[in-house]
């Protein structure tokens, strides 16, 4: 029979695939198994407000993903630390509109429980202090990311302010937040981390109770805030009167403010102008999806933290396929380590090889699948894979990609084709060169370092190549 705490992990590892991101990070992520009695898992939780959602919102849900992977029916009871506490804000009146809707069957609201406003050795910042800069994998999508982030650690309030954090779900956003304040912290600065959706439920809260005075105080009486997910925030005006307030707060005392979203100001609909202009004083920063190498890096930095290292073979094979987010790379991960430490099986390539295939949502690789040759791994993209699905994806003849042809579409097509070409597979510049119709090897070069310094400044060009890329991954399966 499976340990209980395992059995917790494991379970934990299934709900971050079946659980919206940002469902998972605010209720499951700071979870812990602390024993095991009588069938009760006993789970310790950060506050009281996490207790109360988890059994009143997703007790179902993390019932039955832990009764499967435990293989026993059993019951979980959620504890809180054992810290003074208060109900921070009470039910009572509420102002009219469906920003603030107290209906039963709402799902956005309902009692918040927050740590008493305590002593600077007391407060609790809302920080998970396993995301460190230490372990960020940092790679050429997420470099200029990492930098800004360590920027205002180091200067908080002097640098950078705002620091404007976007991209897709799940590419190191909500890390590189938790790690600028895990870095403040060591210094003794007061940080608060808060999604916006937990900010907007606190200021409900505050308003039905009659106490905004103490939500001014908490939220405007630290060194650092951490605003994630500020998108959220669209269209909810009283909501973004009163961040537009504590941000000015903060700001006019040399405060650092610091904001992660899945896109840039000026593309979040419902966004109020005077947010907007002020999220665009700082400095705006975007991760992007990870390359290969990064890939790989994580890979072999989150299975060393998990005390499974992965063979380099399996590794290799799994870097190589394509992924929406970093989170997905992870649970992949997690998957094929589950499958070891669940089925106590030695885990070998033909296993990870089915894992992934199921994953992927293509037809499942069989058993008697003959082992890959590893250093072939990375080239399962070939050029002539890069050069079909460019023209796919432009809507071209291959001939207008490979002739000598040079308006201004098809020169640009063709940069982003070789750029991709040396990116993804192992060939020579010779070797680009006779596949792009026999062009020297300058041209290809002068081809690839204009696209590559291009995407440095360019967002829009960025976004293409990474769109481009993908097309090229997913052509290729």
């Amino acid at each position: 029979m499976m340990k209980p705490e395992d059995a917790w992990l494991a379970a934990l590892g299934q709900l971050q695939l079946q659980l919206h991101r940002s469902t998972y990070d605010t209720w499951l992520r700071d979870a812990k198994f602390l024993s095991y009695d009588d069938k009760v898992f006993t789970v310790r939780v950060r506050n009281g407000y996490a207790k109360d959602w988890l059994e009143q919102k997703l007790y179902r849900a993390v019932k039955h993903t832990l009764c499967s992977v435990f293989h026993e029916q059993v019951e979980i009871q959620f504890v809180v630390h054992n810290r003074p506490r208060r109900e921070f804000y009470d039910n009572d009146t509420q102002p009219s509109g469906s920003e603030y809707s107290t209906d039963d069957t709402e799902t956005h609201y309902s009692s918040i429980y927050v740590e008493e406003a305590p002593p600077a050795d007391d407060w609790n910042p809302q920080l998970n202090s396993a995301y460190t800069f230490e372990n960020f994998v940092v790679g050429p999508s997420n470099q200029m990311a990492q930098a800004g982030a360590q920027a205002v650690s180091v200067n908080p309030g002097q640098v950078y302010n705002p620091l404007y954090i976007y991209g897709n779900s799940g590419l190191g956003k909500t890390h590189l937040l938790h790690a600028i304040g895990n870095a403040c912290r060591q210094r003794g600065l007061r940080v608060l981390y808060a999604t916006s959706e937990q900010f907007m439920n606190n200021l409900v809260e505050a308003i039905r109770g009659k106490t905004t005075s103490d939500f001014r105080d908490y939220y405007r009486g630290v060194d650092v805030l951490l605003i994630d997910d500020v998108q959220f925030m669209a269209g909810k005006d009283s909501t973004q009167e009163e961040f537009f307030h504590t941000f000015n707060a903060l700001r006019e005392q040399g405060k650092q403010v610091v904001i992660a979203s899945d896109r840039r100001p000026q593309a979040i609909k419902g966004l109020d102008d005077r947010l907007r202009s002020r999220f665009e004083w700082g400095l705006q920063v975007e991760i992007l999806t990870p390359s290969y190498e990064t890939r790989l890096a994580i890979l072999n930095d989150k299975s060393e933290m998990k005390g499974h290292p992965l063979p380099h073979e399996i590794a290799h094979l799994i870097a190589s396929y394509t992924y929406a987010s970093i989170r997905d790379l992870e649970g992949t991960l997690t998957q094929v380590l589950a499958y070891k430490t669940l089925m106590g099986n030695h885990l070998t390539i033909e296993v990870a090889e089915q894992i992934l295939a199921e994953k992927q949502g293509s037809i499942p690789v069989p058993n008697a699948l003959p082992r890959r040759d590893v250093s072939a791994v990375k080239r399962q993209i070939s050029l002539s894979d890069v050069l079909q699905a460019t023209a796919r994806f432009y809507q071209l003849s291959l001939d207008d990609i490979l002739s000598k042809r040079r308006t201004k579409d098809v020169s640009y097509i063709r940069q982003l084709a070789i750029y991709l070409a040396r990116e993804e597979t192992q060939a020579s510049w010779p070797e680009i060169g006779d596949a792009f119709g026999g062009r020297n090897h300058s041209t290809m070069v002068h081809g690839y370092k204009k696209v590559a310094e291009e995407i440095e400044t360019n967002t829009d060009m960025r976004r293409e190549v990474e769109d481009l890329r993908k097309h090229i991954h997913q052509a290729a399966v």
